[in-house]
C-alpha cells in the first residue's frame, strides 16, 4: 500500500512537471474538468475486483487484479493525454477547440471501453456521470449514454445456469417461449424477451451470475481508488458518498425487493394516470430473476420516435417533474436511478390522444424522513417567495448553513434574489454554474456532506432528470413545477373553513409570485 501511495506521488509529480509549459490561461480552464474526470475515472473507471485483500479467490482474484490494473491506467492515461495534447497551446490558438474536443472524444471512449470490460458497480457510476451534461463536455455524455441499456452481454450458457440453480429448469421450460437476444443489458442484469404458459408477454429481468460474489470486492476495489485520487486531487474526496451507499447499493442486488418497490411506486402514484409502472408476476420471481409485464414503449430520450409519434415533448418532461415531485416532496419514496433507459413514454392505452411515462428498474429508491421530507419543502417554497430568512431557517433545519448553495445544488441554476422568476437557463446562467463549481468546488462539497445523507440520491434523481429535460432543449420551467408539487405536498386536501382561506391564501400568493 505504501509503494503503490508513493508510486501514484511520483507519477503525478511528473505529470505536472511535464505540464509545466501550458500556459495558466489554459491549466485554469482545465484544472477543475480534467481533475474531475480523472477522479470519475479512478473511482469508477472500470473498476470493480479485488485489490488487497482476499474477498474472492482463485480466478476472480485474478480477474480483480486484471480490473484495477486496467482502472489505474486508464486514469493514468486519460490524464496525461489532456497534458500531452494540450503542451504549449493557448486559448487563442485556432486549433486549441479543435485538439480539445479530440482528447475529449478519445478519453470518453476510454472511459466507455474500460465500463464495458470490466462491467458492475462502475457502470452504474458511468450513467451518473453522463447525467452532469451541463457540467462535463458533451463527447462524454454522447459516449457514455450507451451504458444506459446497452453494456454487458452474457453467453446464453449462463442464463440457461442460472434458471436451472433457481427454478429447477432451462428458461425455455419455465416458459411457453423466451428469447435468448436480450432487449435490454445494463450493469447488474439482463432483460429477455419471453412468453409465459398463459400466453402473456414478459420481461424477464436475469442477474449476471458472478455479480454477488464480486459486489464486496467491487466495493473495496472503488474505496480503494478513491483514496488513491484524494492523493491526486485532495479537494476530490467523494468516498463518503460511496460510505454511506453501501446498504443501499446492496439492497439493489435483490429483485424481490426491486419487485416490492415496484408495487409501493405503482400505489404512490396511482391518482398519476400518466404514469405506469409494469405489474409483477411474483411466481416467475426472486432474488436473481425478476419478470414483469412487457411494455412496447420508445426511451424518453428517443427523440425519433418521439416525433414519429407525435408525442409533445413538453407534455413529456411535464409528467416526468410532476411525478417525481410528488414522489420527493409527497411520498417520499424516491426512484433514484430515472436514467432514460428506465423511463419510457408510450401512448396512454386506455386514451391513445394523451401520453403515459413507463417507470422501470425500481432497484435503487431513497426513503425520506418526514422531517426531512417537510422541510425540503419549505425550503423549496421559499425559494420561489425569494423568502432568505426562510430559506436559511429551512437549510438549518436540514443541517445546511450555506442556505445559498444548498439552494442552486437544488436546482442546478442560479439562485435569484429579484425579478420575475426564469423558465429556461440562459447562457450566462450555465457559465455562472460552470464557474461556481470550478472557483468554490469546496463550499459545494461542504454543503454535500452536512445535508441529510438521505438527499443524496435524491440530488442524482433531480440531476437525471434535468439532464433529460436539457437534452430536449428544456422547453419547461423545471423549478416552477417542483416547487408546486412541494406546495402540493405543504397544504393537505382536507381543511376546515379556516385553514382553507389561509391555504388558499398561500397558494395565491405563491402563484404571483411565479409570474
Amino acid at each position: 500500500m505504501f509503494s503503490a501511495t508513493r508510486t501514484v506521488r511520483y507519477l503525478v509529480q511528473r505529470r505536472l512537471h511535464s505540464s509545466s509549459r501550458i500556459p495558466p490561461s489554459v491549466i485554469a480552464k482545465n484544472e477543475f474538468s480534467i481533475a474531475r474526470l480523472l477522479g470519475y475515472t479512478i473511482v469508477g473507471s472500470v473498476a470493480t475486483g479485488t485489490v488487497y485483500d482476499g474477498a474472492v479467490n482463485g480466478f476472480e482474484n485474478i480477474q480483480g487484479a486484471h480490473r484495477f490494473l486496467r482502472s489505474l491506467g486508464i486514469g493514468l492515461s486519460i490524464s496525461l493525454d489532456y497534458a500531452w495534447s494540450l503542451k504549449g497551446l493557448t486559448e487563442s490558438d485556432g486549433v486549441y477547440e479543435t485538439v480539445l474536443q479530440e482528447v475529449h472524444r478519445r478519453s470518453a471512449q476510454k472511459l466507455l471501453d474500460g465500463c464495458l470490460a470490466n462491467g458492475g458497480l462502475y457502470i452504474k457510476i458511468g450513467q451518473g456521470v453522463a447525467a452532469i451534461n451541463h457540467i462535463i463536455p458533451k463527447e462524454y455524455v454522447e459516449t457514455l449514454r450507451q451504458l444506459e441499456d446497452r453494456c454487458l452481454i452474457r453467453q446464453p450458457d449462463e442464463v440457461r445456469s442460472l434458471f436451472v440453480e433457481d427454478f429447477g429448469a432451462p428458461p425455455e421450460e419455465v416458459f411457453a417461449s423466451f428469447q435468448y437476444e436480450p432487449i435490454a443489458a445494463a450493469s447488474l442484469a439482463q432483460v429477455f424477451r419471453a412468453v409465459t404458459h398463459s400466453g402473456e408477454q414478459v420481461a424477464v429481468k436475469v442477474q449476471y451470475a458472478d455479480l454477488r460474489k464480486r459486489f464486496d470486492g467491487d466495493l473495496r476495489t472503488i474505496m480503494f481508488l478513491q483514496k488513491l485520487v484524494a492523493l491526486i486531487h485532495k479537494n476530490y474526496n467523494f468516498g463518503w458518498i460511496i460510505d454511506d451507499l453501501q446498504g443501499t447499493l446492496r439492497e439493489e442486488l435483490d429483485f424481490v425487493h426491486e419487485g416490492k418497490n415496484a408495487e409501493r411506486c405503482a400505489k404512490d402514484l396511482e391518482k398519476c394516470d400518466f404514469v405506469y409502472v409494469p405489474k409483477v408476476l411474483w411466481g416467475l420471481t426472486n432474488e436473481r430473476i425478476l419478470t414483469c409485464e412487457y411494455i412496447d414503449g420508445c426511451k424518453i430520450s428517443d427523440r425519433r420516435s418521439i416525433d414519429a409519434q407525435h408525442l409533445n415533448v413538453s407534455e413529456i418532461d411535464r409528467q416526468l417533474f410532476t411525478a417525481f415531485g410528488r414522489q420527493i416532496f409527497s411520498t417520499g419514496f424516491v426512484h433514484a436511478d430515472p436514467h432514460p433507459g428506465n423511463v419510457f413514454v408510450r401512448k396512454n392505452p386506455s386514451n391513445p390522444k394523451r401520453l403515459q411515462l413507463v417507470l422501470l428498474d425500481h432497484g435503487l429508491y431513497e426513503q425520506l424522513t418526514p422531517d426531512v421530507r417537510e422541510n425540503l419543502c419549505r425550503f423549496w417554497e421559499a425559494i420561489v417567495l425569494r423568502d432568505h430568512p426562510g430559506m436559511e431557517k429551512f437549510a438549518k433545519l436540514l443541517n445546511v448553513s450555506d442556505y445559498r448553495t444548498f439552494a442552486e445544488i437544488l436546482l442546478q441554476r442560479p439562485l435569484q434574489l429579484k425579478g420575475p422568476a426564469k423558465t429556461r437557463l440562459t447562457e450566462q446562467d450555465l457559465a455562472y454554474m460552470t464557474k461556481q463549481a470550478k472557483e468554490h468546488f469546496d463550499r459545494i462539497m461542504t454543503t454535500l456532506r452536512c445535508m441529510p445523507r438521505n438527499l443524496i440520491l435524491v440530488i442524482r434523481n433531480l440531476n437525471t432528470i434535468r439532464s433529460i429535460a436539457r437534452d430536449h432543449g428544456d422547453p419547461i420551467d423545471r423549478p416552477t413545477i417542483l416547487a408546486r408539487c412541494a406546495l402540493a405536498a405543504l397544504c393537505p386536501s382536507r381543511l376546515n373553513v379556516r385553514n382553507f382561506v389561509w391555504v388558499t391564501f398561500r397558494r395565491l400568493r405563491f402563484e404571483f409570485l411565479l409570474w
